[in-house]
Parts: C-alpha cells; structure tokens; sequence
C-alpha cells in the first residue's frame, strides 16, 4: 500500500491537520508576494486562451494565492486549491485586499478531482507537483481538468535543485528507478513532459533553460 496515501488517511484535512506552521506560511507569503508573482507570465498564459475574462482558472497548489489574486484581476474566474488552511488565511486576506473574488478549496492536490474533468481553461500548477502520490496519476488528473483546447501549466523544481543525500537520497533513487514516492522527492528532469505527452495534446512547449528547474506548458486537444 503506498506510503503516501495511508499518510493521507492518517492526517485529515478534513479534521484540521495542516502541514504548514503559520510561522512558516507568513516568511513564505512575504517572499511570494515580492519575489514570486510574474506578472509577464500570466500575460502570457492570458494571450494563449484568448483572455482570461469569464475564464475558468484552477490554481492547484495555490499557496499564499499570489497567482489567483493575478488571474483574478484580470478577470478570471479562479478556484484556489491547497491544502493547508495558513495559506488560505493569507490568500483570502490578499484576496479581499485586493477587491477580487476567489474560490477557495482544501484538501490534498488529487482531491482536485471533485472538479470534475474538462473544468478549467486554464489549470495552473506552480511549484507543488512533488506533493502529489503518483507523478503518473497525478499527471493524468491535470490533464482531465483541463477543457478541450484549455491551456495547462505546471513549474517544478528538479532534483538538481534539492541535491539530496542520506535517506532523501535513496527516495529519489525509488521515484527515479521504480516509480515508489515516499515523502515527496522532486520529479526527474523530463518526467513531467513525458507524462503529458502520452495524452493527446495539440501543443507543447519546454523550458528547459536551467537545470534546477522542468517547466511545460501545453493545449489539450480540441475535440473532434
């Protein structure tokens, strides 16, 4: 039985567990909202689903909700999803802040799946892939999430950014070799792009520019 998913049964978002302290959540909020919040990257996913005015965004992973106060402010329809309740605190007080309205979802990255397949325009993924049980399922979850000739997103640190050792070592070397994730050790260089190019998608785009990080866009096929 996988490691990761009796994990999840054992801490229940439901029952308030929380992975993030709220002292942590408030230095990374401050980081996020200064440092992490590319404006020109929005701009540019707007550009590729015509606008994002009454568009359907997921932001999965959504952290402090730098990215969905954006997407919102240009007119977006955005679910934050996360699954710990500090950020949503933070994300909800930015929200307000910033005069624009956000749904709000707890609960562990595949609980996403309640969303239902073919949702989102736009299914936004940034730096919380590895926090997934499977990369295979997880990648296949995404997929289903976004509409036919919707836009997908995802950014994710590689091993090369963690350089693990000891113990954190050999989970690498089981996610790498025999597809087992204990913890939540980043995904190969490549895996990701792999993943969703085994669905049928019209365009996609690599940016494989630094070794510390896999960053893939792609448009899911239109249906015939």
């Amino acid at each position: 039985m996988p490691v990761n998913l009796v994990h999840s049964w054992l801490h229940r978002v439901e029952a308030g567990w929380d992975p993030i302290s709220g002292k942590y959540a408030a230095k990374y909020a401050e980081r996020a909202w200064n440092i992490y919040n590319n404006e020109k990257l929005v701009e540019r996913l707007a550009s590729l689903v015509n606008g994002l005015d009454g568009k359907r965004v997921l932001d999965v992973g959504g952290g402090p909700g730098q990215y969905s106060v954006l997407f919102a402010r240009r007119g977006a329809r955005v679910v934050w999803h996360d699954i710990s309740r500090q950020y949503e605190r933070i994300a909800r007080t930015r929200s307000m802040a910033a005069g624009v309205e956000i749904e709000f979802s707890l609960g562990y990255l595949e609980a996403a799946r309640k969303f239902g397949p073919n949702s989102f325009d736009l299914v936004f993924s940034r730096v919380s892939w590895w926090y997934c049980r499977s990369d295979r399922s997880f990648a296949g979850l995404l997929y289903s999430l976004v509409k036919p000739g919707g836009l997908g997103y995802v950014e994710c640190d590689t091993p090369a950014y963690s350089k693990p050792g000891g113990l954190r070592k050999l989970q690498y070397y089981l996610n790498e070799y025999f597809w087992w994730k204990i913890g939540h050790p980043l995904p190969p260089h490549g895996r990701i792009a792999e993943l969703i190019h085994g669905y049928p998608v019209s365009y996609m785009e690599l940016d494989y520019s630094s070794e510390l990080q896999d960053v893939v866009l792609f448009i899911k096929n239109k249906l015939k």
